[in-house]
């Protein structure tokens, strides 16, 4: 399918998505506090934005589900939080903070060493997350690697929904995590509409720490879930096989790709060809930037080499004519504060193994987009299945296809058809922007 042709479709189908987005207020995650608009009787209709994440109510009695970012928890009173016990400790900080006036701060236990804070005096009037999706203000200063969790009692711990995220960097700097699911309990009863307990985890990545955790949360956000789920099939490197294997299977489908290039290796043996590319272009692929670190990551580089190294693989995309320029998927995936500055500076968004879906729509700022690793069939398929089920954005991560160090084809095949029979669509990083699933 054609890129013009494709897009056309896209258009239509996520008409639907896009209105519900349509007071969403640019890529800051940033709201008023009040709107007022005209009824056209003479009578004006208000709604305030409370930072509650709940619905508003009109003048004349109606209700008006949220349309953009909403900011459920400020953390500008900690009085319904708490540290669970044994697991750490729980305070303010006005110094640390990602908006307004404070941010809870969160010290591991001295013996398991994580950091775990939650909210359970919900009362009668359970958080309602039904159709809404969670993105949360992360800052880690003691580890460089750590692992995020939320876990939402969905209404109780029979029926835990968990949103996992790991972090290879940056260390100290505020990182917006778009939450996506990981794994539930009991999906089948599990009720959005009544959570009665919030907790919030942080750990390091290593088991063998001696050093507690230290972090701070802020300003969690909903965003309204879209219609239907999302799933990406993305490529590192720009390897031949790519073309060969990967292009050509997902052709059968209907399905295009995001491969992040390696641009000084193309037309070098065993990498792309300039003509394969723009063969893939034209079925709707998107070519981003994977700048050339070689034996050294980015984040050991000096900043200036780390600028440079961007700026040449986003230099050549563009002399090329390449849209993808506008995105990098970090080598390596440690991302390094220098790193996590830079991207922010050059890119619209960048990609990194996170290990976990994303939260649709997307809230850009300061954030990082996860993929996912492919090596279990099984676990691609639950994550496939999550994307499905809690309309979010599932990003798959490949590198070689067939051969003797490659996924092999038939596995490749099984996940196409897999996502083909499930309710979920295929999308690049250009469709998520026309579809205005980045806000």
């Amino acid at each position: 399918m054609r890129r013009q042709t494709r897009r056309t479709f896209l258009t239509t189908v996520g008409a639907a998505g896009i209105a519900g987005l349509a007071g969403c207020a640019g890529g800051n995650g940033k709201e008023k506090s009040s709107t007022t608009s005209s009824t056209g009787s003479g009578n004006q209709e208000t709604t305030s934005t409370k930072g509650s994440g709940e619905e508003t109510t009109t003048e004349n009695g109606t209700t008006e589900q949220p349309s953009g970012p909403q900011t459920y928890e400020g953390f500008e009173k900690l009085g319904a939080w708490s540290a669970v016990d044994g697991e750490g400790s729980l305070k303010k900080s006005t110094k640390m903070k990602y908006e307004g006036s404070q941010s809870a701060h969160v010290v591991g236990s001295k013996q398991t060493k994580d950091g775990m804070i939650h909210r359970v005096n919900f009362a009668e009037k359970p958080a309602d997350f039904s159709n809404q999706n969670l993105s949360l203000a992360f800052k880690c200063t003691s580890h460089d690697f750590v692992k995020i969790g939320v876990q939402l009692y969905a209404p109780d711990r029979g029926h835990i929904v968990e949103m996992k995220r790991t972090l290879y960097g940056p260390k100290g700097k505020w990182v917006r995590v778009n939450l996506g699911v990981t794994s539930d309990m009991d999906p089948k009863r599990v009720d959005l509409s009544k959570v009665y307990e919030i907790r919030i985890i942080g750990r390091s990545t290593d088991p063998n720490t001696t050093k507690p955790i230290e972090f701070y949360v802020d300003d969690l956000k909903t965003v309204p879930a879209p219609e239907k789920g999302m799933v990406m099939l993305s490529f590192d490197d720009g390897l031949e096989s790519q073309y060969t294997k990967a292009f050509k299977m997902m052709q059968k489908y209907g399905f295009s790709g995001v491969d992040a290039i390696i641009t000084d290796a193309v037309f070098d043996d065993g990498f792309l060809t300039q003509r394969q590319m723009r063969d893939m272009v034209k079925d709707g692929w998107d070519m981003i930037c994977h700048p050339n670190t070689q034996s050294v990551p980015m984040d050991q580089r000096p900043k200036a080499e780390q600028e440079e190294l961007m700026k040449e693989s986003q230099r050549w995309l563009k002399k090329y004519g390449y849209d993808g320029h506008k995105y990098m998927a970090v080598p390596k995936n440690v991302v390094g504060p220098n790193t996590f500055e830079l991207a922010q500076k050059y890119f619209d968004l960048t990609l990194s193994f996170g290990a976990s879906p994303n939260a649709l729509p997307v809230i850009q700022k300061d954030t990082i987009l996860s993929r996912m690793g492919t090596s279990d069939i099984k676990s691609v398929k639950q994550k496939i299945d999550h994307a499905a089920r809690y309309k979010q954005l599932s990003p798959l991560l490949f590198h070689r296809i067939g051969g003797q160090d490659g996924v092999p084809e038939k596995k490749f095949e099984n996940i196409l058809k897999y996502i083909k029979n499930q309710n979920v669509e295929v999308v690049t990083l250009t469709d998520l922007k026309d579809k205005g699933m980045i806000v």
